[in-house]
């Protein structure tokens, strides 16, 4: 395409991005910070896509900023701590410069994702304190994108030939495919399966969805995804059952049929694959010998890499660790202490390795992201992050029982999905890259929380009537001659 009817193109855009309401900016933003969900590589005429979208978000932010919220903002312990956590990557972002001296514009790539990522849960909250039916706008929003988007994942893994872009992997004689979009869909697997459980109506589409979703999960070939799935699963079971939401007879349905359809593709030979890697998983965890071939040990070395990295950041600096520090500016005399971690794959490496130079491991690993909050902020950021983390979750299990029903279940498919996200970090970086995803999974517990407390105040103050016999939106609106009332379904 030549360049002029490119930048046509992209100015057109920006102006009719300018044009629409907040919440499709806001929505656009993390669109295009997400790869677009993977319909376009995350690195475009050598500039990352996320980068992009960022700037989106921050031109979303200064209308936001401007705009009179409708919901107010009590306290909340968990959001205090991320305040406090956001503070002090800034203190070690500054530290990394003032004292570390490592150069600007590296430094600010090694911190901006971790550090933009937590400041977007705060434009998330705005908005849906803005615009009270923004949340339910996004959560349809990513259903209906996802639903699009899932079919075609399935299909590129059947034929062996990927359709989308992001992280594709070869196992034995197929290809591993972790859609960048995956958390989003998890959440909305959880929502379906909890309303599911709870003989909550369900409809047709919901359940090919869920079904999509297990297909493409399953077909990650992902160790650490299937125990976590498998483990938040009980977590639902127990969360349902603990506030008498639990339906034994359509839970006891919905097993007998898995247990049917897992039986039938074992027997056919067609889950074959997924049983060994769901076996390595537990030989691994219950620290059983690994089976081998395709199935390598990367657990122990995972934990290998954290140990590894705790042990120079206690020497080094406990406090602020390393900093933001750039892998194309980490010392020889650090990289050669190093027995555990991936290869460095930055451009600058790649064409070294062309051209015969040695394999050089990183500081950094997208393998186990505790290794690098630890490195990024020290000892200190972990133990802020972990107090952050164990607020969130007292937060929803003292407030979520009182949560009206229309949003009782997107509450806890977000809560949930913030749980994966955190396990996964013993596998991946779910807060150190794209946790925008995770921040929006945060605000949206959030907005559901919001609407319990503001329904409370308006049910005394207005009506006797049982919260859960009222709409959606007459619980997050302004007063009735402040604007209009009406009835909102669901999120999904």
């Amino acid at each position: 395409m030549p360049l002029y009817l490119l930048i046509i193109l992209g100015v057109g855009g920006l102006i009719a991005f300018f044009l629409v309401r907040p919440r499709v900016k806001v929505f656009i933003a993390f669109f295009v910070m997400t790869s677009c969900f993977d319909l376009v590589p995350s690195i475009v005429f050598g500039k990352s896509v996320w980068d992009f979208g960022a700037i989106l978000l921050g031109v979303a932010w200064v209308q936001l900023a401007f705009s009179k919220p409708k919901i107010p903002s009590p306290t909340t312990s968990y959001v205090v701590l991320i305040k406090i956590f956001i503070g002090w990557m800034v203190v070690c972002l500054l530290w990394s410069l003032l004292f570390y001296n490592y150069p600007l514009l590296n430094t600010l790539k090694a911190g901006r994702q971790m550090i933009i990522g937590f400041l977007s849960f705060f434009v998330f909250q705005r908005l849906f304190r803005n615009d009270p039916d923004a949340f339910e706008f996004f959560m349809k929003a990513l259903y209906w994108t996802t639903y699009a988007l899932l079919p075609v994942s399935l299909i590129g893994s059947f034929l062996t030939k990927p359709l989308l872009f992001g992280l594709q992997r070869e196992y034995a004689d197929v290809i591993r495919s972790l859609p960048v979009f995956l958390p989003i869909t998890f959440m909305h697997f959880w929502i379906i399966a909890s309303k599911l459980l709870s003989a909550e109506r369900v409809k047709t589409h919901e359940l090919l969805y869920a079904a999509m979703v297990i297909g493409v999960t399953v077909l990650t070939f992902t160790r650490g995804i299937y125990l976590t799935m498998l483990f938040v699963s009980c977590v639902m079971l127990v969360t349902l059952m603990s506030r008498k939401k639990l339906n034994f007879t359509a839970t006891a349905s919905v097993m007998a049929v898995a247990v049917i359809l897992v039986a039938a593709l074992v027997s056919g030979g067609y889950a074959n694959r997924v049983v060994e890697r769901f076996s390595s998983a537990v030989n691994l965890v219950s620290g059983q010998k690994s089976a081998g071939g395709h199935d390598d040990d990367t657990y122990n070395g995972r934990l290998g890499i954290a140990k590894e990295r705790l042990e120079l950041v206690a020497r080094h600096n406990p406090f602020v660790g390393y900093g933001f520090i750039h892998e194309n500016d980490v010392p020889s005399a650090l990289r050669n202490k190093l027995k555990y971690g991936s290869v460095v794959y930055t451009p600058e490496y790649l064409d070294m390795y062309r051209m015969g130079y040695p394999y050089v491991l990183a500081l950094h690993s997208a393998d186990i992201g505790w290794a690098d909050i630890v490195i990024n902020t020290g000892i200190l950021g972990l133990v802020l992050w972990i107090m952050f983390f164990a607020l969130f979750v007292r937060e929803y299990y003292s407030t979520a029982r009182h949560t009206p029903k229309p949003q009782y279940y997107a509450q806890l498919g977000l809560f949930l999905q913030t749980l994966v996200a955190a396990l996964l970090m013993f596998e991946s970086n779910t807060f150190v890259s794209l946790v925008h995803i995770a921040s929006f999974m945060l605000a949206g517990c959030w907005y559901c929380s919001q609407v319990r407390l503001r329904s409370g105040s308006q049910n005394s103050q207005t009506s006797d009537r049982p919260i859960e016999n009222r709409s959606f939106h007459s619980l997050v609106s302004i007063p009735q001659r402040a604007g209009t009332r009406g009835n909102i379904q669901p999120a999904v």
